[in-house]
């Protein structure tokens, strides 16, 4: 084959200024960035991004510095425009199964309306409640309820009480521990006997005295025994009382609730109707807590003249507070995800994955000496803050973290979400033992590689492979032509736009494109590492800035 002498000039491309078509960047930088030479990344990106159906995520074939990450991320949020805005993630408390937290899924936006609401029911049921229960109506039905009790108390103690005077011995009972029994010895003439005079009496006669004594402490148990369906009776009226009076005060207060949110899935209605029994079920918290602060000086509320404000033995003022506290907390919306405000469909970029930024994960609470974990804890992942929308990922970033790669392959399977212990930050100090309910998951994701990653997970992983069918492969370098000139311009305009440079000259562009060719070793084609074009930029903008510091 025939050599031929080339000029100096032939070896080197030399493009015009003036043939760009502007004097400087600053005119481009309001244009819409393109997809220099890579249209066929963009049909391919375009159409996985758009594709509904299942196992249709994309895998972006390319090097570093290809401008892959920002042109998907700008192709996703187009599309991502395109999508409505999905539905809010709330977390409820289970209260037939604490461990396993409900998922409710509501309009954007209704999740925050839905928390408002409970807290404002919490704190409207803290004043109304025991407001309507020291009311003198229900004072007067309770009051009527214990003297029936007490009558019949009266009758049985009576019945007792002259036992133990048939066989000579003095009944009472002390106002301590309960109501407890003491009896003591009497003589002829009805004083209570010393020890000694007991002692100093015939044999027969303390042999007979003895057998009083057990026969008497039988029938004292008998009389507690007697008691005791009694209490039940008695308390069972007054539950039912307080209930009857506290019902439509509730109902009506949940069904602000409810009318706060237009759309009510069967989930938030039957966790509304355990709210309710729960609420009914543990009234005597509301009523042994402290009072209202804004009735002072109304003393209807005082525990001494309230008879159905009766303290059981293990329960105090203080202890009633905490259950009261604890129960409405448990009454209490979590919002996970909250798309309130938001116009489209979320693009969210993961750039540190790990378990619990990916998958989500369970706080616990450290306040007091032993952490504990409930609804509230439940942080949500870029997984589900990325429902109804896009997902981007570096494959590299994936398969560095332990187990986090083969995780992901579990939830593509399925696309069911499971939120748990194991991406908890305090895994291993405290005792998590939720299982919160899983959602179901609908996101597009986009997984970042290069094009040695992308056959080498094809060859070790066929089945996740397959998921991943929209490829979109970006090339290293393409075909140069006016209009890819052009391009590259508005990508500089753009540059010195977002790093708040100064804008470039149409000479200065020149020079950046024959240098783009250089890269390429080819005067025809143009090199599509736009990571060294813009390392340039910035190079020439700091020599620029230092020559004029100099110069002044």
């Amino acid at each position: 084959m025939p050599a031929n002498a080339l000029s100096a000039s032939q070896l080197r491309l030399t493009i015009d200024p003036t043939s760009l078509g502007f004097a400087s960047t600053a005119e481009l930088q309001d244009l819409p960035l393109p997809w220099i030479g890579q249209e066929r990344a963009q049909a391919a990106a375009q159409f996985g991004l758009h594709m509904n159906q299942p196992d249709y995520h994309l895998f972006v074939l390319g090097e570093v510095g290809s401008g892959r990450t920002s042109l998907m991320r700008q192709a996703m949020q187009t599309a991502a425009a395109l999508r409505p805005v999905p539905p809010d993630l709330c977390y409820l408390h289970n209260f037939e199964a604490p461990e396993r937290p409900r998922a409710l899924r509501l309009p954007a936006g209704q999740g925050r309306v839905l928390r408002r609401a409970m807290a404002e029911l919490a704190k409207a049921l803290q004043t109304d409640i025991p407001r309507h229960l020291s009311s003198p109506d229900f004072r007067a039905q309770a009051r009527a309820i214990e003297q029936t009790y007490e009558a019949q108390e009266a009758k049985a103690f009576a019945v007792l009480e002259a036992f133990a005077q048939a066989r000579q011995f003095r009944l009472q009972r002390s106002d301590e521990d309960g109501g407890h029994m003491v009896f003591t010895l009497t003589g002829a003439s009805g004083q209570p006997l010393t020890e000694a005079e007991a002692r100093a009496l015939p044999p027969e006669q303390r042999a007979r005295i003895d057998e009083a004594e057990q026969a008497l402490r039988a029938e004292i148990i008998a009389f507690a025994q007697t008691l005791r369906p009694l209490e039940r009776v008695r308390d069972d009226a007054l539950n039912d009382l307080r209930k009857r009076t506290v019902r439509p005060l509730v109902q009506q207060a949940l069904a602000t609730v409810r009318s706060t949110v237009p759309e009510q899935p069967e989930a938030l209605q039957t966790w509304l109707q355990q709210v309710e029994r729960e609420l009914l079920q543990h009234l005597h918290w509301f009523e042994l807590a402290e009072p209202p602060k804004d009735s002072p000086g109304d003393t209807s509320t005082d525990k001494s003249s309230n008879p159905a404000s009766t303290p059981s033995d293990d329960e105090d003022d203080g202890d009633a507070h905490d259950a009261l506290n604890r129960l409405l907390h448990l009454c209490q919306v979590h919002v996970a995800v909250d798309h309130h405000g938001q116009t489209s469909a979320p693009v969210i970029v993961e750039d540190n994955p790990q378990h619990r930024t990916l998958f989500g994960n369970i706080e616990p609470h450290s306040d007091g000496d032993t952490p504990h974990a409930d609804f509230t804890g439940i942080r949500a992942g870029s997984l589900l803050r990325a429902h109804g929308g896009f997902l981007l990922l570096h494959l590299h970033d994936l398969v560095s973290e332990e187990g986090l790669w083969a995780r992901l392959r579990r939830f593509l399977r399925c696309s069911r979400l499971h939120i748990d212990e194991s991406g908890s930050s305090g895994s291993g100090s405290a005792p998590v033992a939720l299982q919160p309910e899983a959602v179901t998951v609908d996101v597009k994701i986009v997984l970042i590689g290069s094009v040695d990653e992308y056959y080498a997970l094809q060859e070790a992983d066929p089945d996740t492979a397959r998921r991943f069918r929209a490829k979109v492969d970006f090339v290293e370098r393409f075909a140069a032509s006016p209009a890819t000139r052009i391009a590259s311009a508005i990508f500089v305009a753009h540059s010195c736009k977002r790093r708040n440079l100064p804008h470039f000259g149409a000479p200065a562009v020149a020079l950046l494109l024959e240098q783009a060719h250089r890269e390429a070793d080819d005067q025809g084609r143009q090199s599509a590492q736009f990571a060294l074009i813009e390392a340039l930029l910035m190079e020439a903008a700091a020599l620029c800035q230092a020559c004029l510091l100099y110069t002044s």
